[in-house]
């Protein structure tokens, strides 16, 4: 694969001499690390796994998300597909990606059942929560040597298509299936897209019904423009979950950003360049591991949501660390793909999750530097540094 170069004349025109080049490691190469790449959104074909698929081992993240699909397993009366998930969670596991499976969304072959995609309901009526309940386990006895850390529905707080209490009734019962087939899974809740006062009405009602075991990680959804914007609300997630939950611990389920300017969901309301995108990932990935917190990049390649079966989105979300033609086949590989390989091919488990002193908060201009002791070593073998009073330029700066 021939190096990306793209910044090599701008880092020599500083003064900077490279030394060496750094070669990307596969994940089977890295084997455990605290990162994951998204692959959702398949359960609808808004991404063709078998065109994308090959890109994921060498791209270095050695846990992937994704979303199981009610509607595309269970295709009514109990019949199951199971072909297409198969495919996705065994190519994965050859490529050295351990999955961990969201149950979602709705199912329209059921009265009540709910729709397919984001913000869209709940199942409801009794037929279609007994028909869930029996997707769940079949699901979890298929993949039970395969899979052992599940994720309970997606951003329930957003438009708010359902309460806490609603959605804390169907995480118990959800959970409850999971527990049973698999006694010692990660159960994953919340999927948090925003709203702290949802997240507390669900932990508070999860803890007095008795529940917090049932609770292993909080995932949260945060997409601030200035990447290390959302620092605070996640300390106040996280002091919400030790309040009610001491024993959960927080992962960042779902961020990144796109490459094109396009007024489609999370972050579109910004001017956007590949270069931006970049530069964006690259921040978002170094504060999360900075602060110990483990984080899955939003997503592996660019989604293309259409409205059939009652979807409610249409558009080209192109947040993708792959360009994907109109077909669905791959244009090229952009600039954060490679950023991405970097980043998982360094931090890897030797250099410990956990949270690190900012080296710069004395500094009156709000910035970040970090540096990163790996293990067994007496001194910091890594550092970063980068101004964090706004986002990233669509440009690369140039020299005055």
């Amino acid at each position: 694969m021939k190096p990306n170069t793209a910044n090599l004349p701008v880092l020599t025109g500083c003064g900077f001499r490279p030394s060496a080049r750094l070669r990307p490691r596969t994940a089977l190469e890295i084997g455990t690390s605290p990162w994951s790449i998204g692959c959702e959104t398949m359960d609808r074909d808004y991404v063709d796994f078998d065109q994308v698929g090959p890109h994921l081992g060498e791209l270095g993240a050695t846990q992937v998300r994704l979303q199981a699909g009610w509607a595309k397993c269970d295709l009514g009366n109990g019949v199951y597909n199971w072909e297409w998930l198969d495919r996705i969670v065994d190519s994965c596991l050859e490529q050295g990606l351990k999955p961990w499976l969201q149950t979602s969304y709705g199912n329209p072959a059921y009265e009540g059942g709910g729709g397919i995609g984001l913000a869209q309901g709940l199942p409801v009526s009794p037929n279609a929560l007994a028909a869930w309940d029996n997707w769940v386990r079949a699901m979890s006895e298929r993949y039970v040597d395969r899979v052992d850390t599940w994720e309970i529905w997606n951003e329930p707080d957003i438009h708010q298509a359902m309460t806490p209490e609603e959605y804390t009734t169907f995480f118990i019962r959800t959970a409850s299936i999971l527990r049973e087939v698999q006694p010692g899974c990660t159960i994953v809740g919340l999927a948090l897209a925003c709203h702290l006062d949802f997240a507390k009405e669900f932990l508070s009602s999860l803890a007095n019904r008795g529940r917090g075991d049932l609770l292993d990680q909080i995932s949260f959804h945060w997409y601030p423009h200035n990447p290390e914007d959302s620092l605070d609300q996640t300390a106040e997630l996280a002091a919400l979950v030790k309040k009610y939950v001491p024993h959960v611990t927080l992962r960042e389920g779902e961020t990144g950003a796109p490459a094109e300017t396009r007024e489609f969901l999370a972050l579109g309301k910004f001017e956007w360049s590949e270069r931006k995108q970049a530069a964006w990932n690259l921040r978002r990935l170094l504060v999360h591991h900075s602060h110990g917190y483990p984080m899955s990049l939003f997503q592996l390649a660019d989604m293309q949501y259409t409205k059939a079966k009652g979807a409610k989105f249409e558009g080209r979300n192109a947040k993708g660390q792959l360009c994907i033609n109109p077909d669905m086949t791959v244009a090229y590989r952009r600039p954060s793909y490679f950023m991405a390989q970097h980043v998982f091919s360094v931090f890897d488990n030797a250099y410990p999750l956990k949270a690190l002193e900012n080296l710069s908060a004395a500094d009156p201009v709000r910035s970040y530097a970090y540096a990163w002791r790996k293990k067994g070593e007496e001194f910091p073998a890594l550092g970063a540094w980068w101004r964090a009073d706004e986002a990233p330029a669509l440009e690369t700066p140039k020299e005055d």
